[in-house]
């Protein structure tokens, strides 16, 4: 099996220690030092959050994250995280994050932030998620669970957590890995978008690193595409990327497991792309999947080649006219897109209006015929008798008068 993007993402914690000073991947920080976090948080301005969360803060939403497990206890997280499921039970499993990706995706989505002692507002430092009303509901595999904690996730355990994520009813599920493709992964992913799931992915890591495409070049799925500050595509695109929305994806600043911070470069923009789905999911609650994509696919700012192209997808997620824009209703003739999550936006036929039992179809009058013809043939003979009675009548005057 090819490689996957697990190793890379261990070496990150390193990299943010060294760029950030001592302490900063390994426990709480101070008021200053928290509000830098905040601050480094260069996407949400990218994206506009603060206006998007005008419109809506994800509440109600659960989006699973299948990964390595996520930190519960981090400051920036109480609150927001759900109890972990396995997708392999193993003795003493307790969903800790052992890597760090899986909180790094968490905090991208939901991060809560915690109180600015200076301010004194609640949740005004620290990391703050693009969707902080949504719950995250931590998929384990890997470590701990995977029956071989030191390999490299395989496309058949992806499917099982994907799998595992349908079963608790979720609605939008994030795969923090990109791996070769089967057909069990395959399978898996289907089912989900029969369940009006939405599957997010990375599609893009380190310039310098190999990166598998699947699942994010499956049709359907939701691929994040890395952007620079500038709103260049960081790498070069293995899957095609036919429904990806270009996100941030260099130097994005987020939650690390034991409580500290990391900077993350491509791996875990799939986080800023769910929270933009959880978003649109809370606004929007009756919308299907394939109405919410629709949503983001015609609101995406162009780039790159006119249209859909290969390095930038759909083009460049435009977060805030996603959630307010006005929209056409859809044609009902129009064909659905092969890329495209299977869209409900179809209405069913009207139904057949309930005719007139008496009229028994367009020809029910042949049921009248006979008596038709039986009061015609009455009237005929009834005619007949009473000219046979004038002719006799008119005879016998007639001899009458002879006689006479």
């Amino acid at each position: 099996m090819r490689r996957s993007g697990t190793l890379s993402r261990m070496k990150q914690p390193v990299a943010l220690a060294v760029a950030l000073g001592i302490g900063v991947a390994l426990g709480t920080a101070g008021s200053a030092h928290a509000d830098v976090i905040r601050d480094d948080q260069w996407h949400l301005r990218y994206l506009m959050v603060a206006e998007a969360n005008q419109k809506s803060r994800g509440d109600g939403v659960t989006v699973a994250i299948v990964d390595t497990g996520v930190d519960r206890s981090h400051p920036d997280l109480v609150g927001a995280i759900l109890d972990p499921v396995f997708v392999t039970e193993t003795p003493n499993a307790t969903g800790v994050d052992q890597n760090g990706h899986g909180t790094a995706l968490a905090g991208l989505v939901a991060g809560q932030g915690h109180k600015d002692e200076r301010t004194g507002d609640e949740h005004g430092a620290g990391v703050i998620g693009v969707a902080p009303g949504s719950r995250i509901l931590p998929v384990v595999i890997g470590q701990p669970a995977s029956p071989d904690p030191s390999g490299a996730v395989t496309p058949d355990q992806l499917a099982d957590g994907i799998d595992l994520a349908v079963s608790r009813g979720a609605k939008i599920i994030v795969v923090g890995y990109s791996v070769g493709g089967s057909e069990r992964l395959m399978r898996a992913v289907r089912d989900a978008q029969e369940s009006d799931a939405i599957v997010i992915a990375a599609d893009g890591n380190q310039p310098t690193q190999d990166f598998e495409p699947f699942p994010a070049g499956y049709d359907g799925v939701l691929a994040a595409v890395p952007l620079t500050r500038a709103g260049d595509v960081r790498v070069q695109s293995t899957s095609g990327r036919r429904l990806g929305f270009g996100v941030p994806g260099d130097q994005i600043m987020t939650t690390n497991s034991g409580g500290g911070y990391r900077v993350d470069d491509g791996s875990a923009s799939p986080g800023l792309l769910a929270g933009a789905v959880a978003l649109l999911r809370s606004a929007y609650p009756a919308l299907k999947a394939g109405d919410i994509v629709r949503r983001m696919t015609l609101t995406a700012a162009d780039a790159g080649e006119k249209g859909l192209d290969r390095e930038y997808g759909q083009g460049r997620l435009d977060l805030v006219p996603a959630l307010t824009k006005s929209l056409p209703v859809p044609s009902p003739s129009a064909s659905p897109s092969r890329s495209a999550v299977p869209s409900a936006t179809a209405q069913p036929a009207a139904p057949i209006a309930a005719r007139d039992p008496r009229s028994r179809e367009p020809y029910g009058w042949l049921l009248g015929l006979p008596l038709v013809v039986v009061i015609g043939v009455l009237a005929a003979n009834a005619v007949r008798a009473e000219r046979r009675i004038r002719v006799s009548s008119t005879d016998g005057i007639d001899s009458e008068r002879a006689s006479s």
